[in-house]
């Protein structure tokens, strides 16, 4: 599945191009996206439209450092709902697990995870594939740029570690990080003092905080049970026959206790065995379409005991027999193979 970021963000970014002097409709057009892909802010875009904006971006201002300086105007508005969860919690490190927790809605290319070292506290970067360095950028220096807006100071982390090489002068980043920025290391990562978890943001609601976050649980949950649903419909099609697959083995497969699988199944308003039907319907109407195969293999194949129960099953599915499809929709018509 490919990495995704909330239209908010990239309507940030063509803002700020625009503010730049660079023409939005002439930007989208070069990129290939559409203007109503970005009409709902919570909408999910393929994360290469975000990147190439960036590289375009990059080229036309002639700025390498394009993605530091987009993330040190951030807002929490770039991040659309997110945003407005974490300009309310009550701390700093409140606003840093959920942002962590999070992030992926509004931004799936990496992620950010906050861990508590003996010393320090540090928040790293990390992604499944190679990721342009304005990216990894941006997403720094909003973190810290949110860190300040929300708390009113001008906070400082102890240090900062990028593992791609300066992308323009040093002396910027440290300037706008107010630490030693690093480079070439073996991640990135921001390292700060612990103290400052504990620290209160401007405008810290718990109620507020507490409704969003559900709305939030409620989403990944949601998440969670359509990602089981499409990859139970991918196990299904390989493991359908006879005897057809249980529900006990897809989860086992699914890395799954049987109870949770039934749960995630529910939210997506199915069973294990309606799966297992539209997994079949499926496999058949592929079958029927091989001339080579006569309704009897077809039957044995999708695991029925009789070949009356699958020409039962298939005129449920389509209001005809296999083999009145099969005439109908193929090019080339199959034998007429007896009790088709």
């Amino acid at each position: 599945m490919p990495a995704t970021v909330a239209a908010s963000l990239i309507r940030a970014l063509l803002d700020y191009l625009q503010a730049q002097g660079l023409d939005r409709s002439r930007l989208l057009e070069h990129v290939g996206l559409e203007p109503t892909a970005l009409v709902s802010p919570q909408r999910s875009i393929e994360a290469v439209y975000y990147e190439r904006l960036l590289a375009e971006g990059m080229a036309r201002l002639h700025n390498p450092l394009l993605g530091l300086e987009f993330g040190m105007a951030a807002e929490p508005a770039r991040w659309g709902r997110l945003g407005f969860l974490l300009r309310h919690c009550a701390t700093l490190g409140e606003a840093l697990s959920y942002q962590a927790r999070f992030a992926h809605l509004v931004n799936a290319i990496g992620e950010g995870r906050l861990l508590q070292r003996a010393n320090d506290v540090v928040i790293e970067w990390h992604s499944s594939r190679r990721v342009m360095p304005a990216v990894i950028e941006e997403a720094f220096a909003a973190w810290l740029g949110f860190a300040r807006w929300a708390r009113g100071e001008n906070e400082s982390p102890q240090s900062v570690e990028f593992s791609h090489r300066a992308q323009g002068d040093p002396a910027i980043y440290r300037r706008f990080f107010n630490c030693e920025v690093r480079f070439d290391r073996d991640a990135c990562r921001i390292c700060f003092d612990p103290a400052l978890l504990a620290l209160p943001l401007r405008r810290g609601d718990s109620e507020l905080t507490a409704h969003i976050r559900a709305e939030f649980d409620q989403s990944l949950r949601r998440a969670a049970s359509l990602d089981t649903l499409q990859a139970l419909n991918a196990w299904l099609q390989t493991q359908i026959g006879s005897p057809p697959p249980t529900l006990g083995e897809a989860a086992i497969a699914l890395a799954l206790n049987e109870r949770t699988l039934q749960h995630r199944l529910q939210l997506e308003n199915t069973t294990f065995r309606r799966s297992l039907d539209e997994a079949r319907h499926t496999l058949a109407l592929r079958h029927i379409a091989d001339a080579g195969l006569c309704i009897g293999d077809i039957s044995h194949r999708l695991g029925f005991s009789e070949q009356s129960a699958f020409q039962r099953a298939f005129k449920r599915w389509t209001g005809i027999t296999p083999l009145a499809w099969r005439r109908r929709h193929c090019r080339r018509s199959a034998p007429a193979y007896a009790g088709g």
